[in-house]
């Protein structure tokens, strides 16, 4: 188990915990260490990281120190965060010591990494052996919420690589509806979950019909969080969560289907978001809303030529049942918005053509609305998780035209993300500001391993201070 925690107080003659410091003499206690250690922090040192033994001239056996003017250097500082986050047993970080313009995103950022870089998924295997690791932040200066806010980052993106990560036999739709549902021991947030039956009242066709082909229900998950007097003008978040994705009748190859119970990363990526802000207790109001389905063959599943009625009253002509992933979106978009949400932001691994565009270096963002893309991408790049903006036009609503219904839920073999969000956008209102997000690419490693992408950026969204 990796842990951070707060320490109060500190004394340098009786601490018995390893320091993590920089080798800022500047400051008093680092001045007081280096004396001690007869001006060793003083010498010139080849790396940006060095361990020393203190050869009982301190309580503490080690110190390991970091060259503060390589902090400011983001690739030396990326291995000195490495060495850190590498390091075992008790430790004690003297966050003051790291001093300098990027202070408080440095301090931010490591207890971050601590968390994420000690990230495993352990769940299934009989045996783990792992060392407890205990990272206790000691500061004069009034700072500790970075190191907490930083915390929180790591601790919801490894929550979130967890739900990706868990298999589908472990992890159904019911089962993510009963994890949402825990986030009501948090103060001004409210879960309701729709049943199968509710869910039809809502005549919500697009995204039953994803369900029919599964023996397992589906659930439409509804987080409130109220960091405001009146709940209102909230945001809404619509994550994609379809649990295990075969493609359907459409059926996926046999080396396209592996690492496909992460298609439900987009969902799992809102629920985690809006539990990092009601723990950092954020002054918004904020909904996450999730349509969980898998999308399997079986008695009743939907096939290409199928007509479906989306909650809104449009129809829509089914040409690939592994396009599935915006007939929920469809439908959940709509809810958002009968919610009372005039701003949504939808995100999903959607298109295999986003991956292919973007890679896993940037996530697909498409809007109606410029100035709200503004704001997210804002908050991405402090999040360091790049957007790249791609188009969508009337050429490619066009291209979803149907001779049977109104609308097809694929448009050929070209420009696939662009289409896919046009698609989306056949559900958003009037008035409504609205951003798609496609982590196709960036939602997994080359390995399918979860990211946790999208869990920052929501959060520092809604993050004003």
């Amino acid at each position: 188990m990796v842990d951070i925690h707060e320490q109060k107080t500190f004394d340098l003659d009786t601490e018995t915990k390893d320091l993590v410091l920089a080798d800022n003499v500047k400051h008093p206690l680092v001045k007081k260490i280096n004396e001690t250690l007869g001006g060793l922090l003083q010498k010139d040192q080849n790396e940006p990281f060095t361990t020393y033994h203190t050869m009982g001239k301190l309580k503490a056996k080690r110190i390991h120190v970091a060259r503060h003017e390589d902090l400011e250097d983001e690739t030396k500082r990326n291995k000195i965060f490495n060495k850190i986050t590498a390091l075992k047993g008790e430790l004690c970080v003297l966050i003051d010591t790291f001093e300098g313009p990027d202070y408080l995103s440095i301090v931010q950022d490591l207890s971050e990494r601590i968390l994420t870089d000690n990230y495993s998924f352990d769940l299934f295997k009989s045996k783990v052996d792992k060392e407890d690791k205990n990272f206790h932040y000691y500061g004069e200066t009034n700072i500790y919420h970075h190191v907490f806010k930083g915390y929180v980052f790591g601790e919801m993106i490894n929550k979130c690589r967890d739900l990706v990560n868990t298999p589908y036999n472990h992890l159904n739709a019911e089962e993510l509806a009963n994890y949402a549902k825990l986030l009501e021991r948090y103060d001004n947030i409210t879960v309701t979950i729709y049943n199968k039956k509710q869910i039809e009242s809502m005549n919500m066709g697009a995204y039953l019909g994803v369900n029919k082909g599964s023996s397992d229900e589906p659930r439409l998950i509804l987080i409130q969080y109220q960091g405001k007097d009146d709940f209102d003008d909230p945001v809404a978040l619509v994550g994609k969560g379809v649990m295990y994705d075969t493609g359907g009748y459409s059926l996926k190859t046999p080396t396209g289907m592996p690492g496909m119970k992460g298609d439900m990363a987009g969902g799992a990526a809102v629920i985690s978001a809006i539990e990092a802000i009601a723990k950092l207790k954020l002054p918004v109001n904020v909904m996450s809303i999730v349509a969980a389905t898998d999308n399997r063959i079986g008695d009743g599943a939907i096939v290409p030529d199928d007509i479906l009625k989306a909650a809104n009253g449009k129809t829509i002509e089914i040409i690939s049942t592994d396009a599935e992933g915006r007939l929920t979106l469809a439908d959940a978009v709509w809810f958002a918005q009968q919610q009372g949400a005039r701003k949504i932001i939808d995100v999903a691994t959607l298109t295999g053509s986003m991956v292919r565009a973007l890679g896993k270096e940037y996530t697909g963002a498409f809007t109606n609305d410029k100035e709200f893309l503004n704001e997210l991408m804002e908050a991405s790049k402090k999040t360091n998780e790049p957007l790249w903006e791609m188009p969508i036009n009337k050429g490619y609503h066009k291209l979803l035209e149907s001779k049977v219904a109104d609308m097809k839920n694929t448009g050929g073999p070209l420009a696939g993300a662009s289409v896919a969000a046009a698609f989306i956008e056949n559900f958003i209102d009037d008035g409504i500001k609205w951003i798609h997000l496609d982590i196709a690419g960036t939602s997994s490693s080359k390995d399918h391993t979860a990211t946790g992408v999208m869990v920052k950026t929501f959060t520092e969204l809604f993050d004003n201070n």
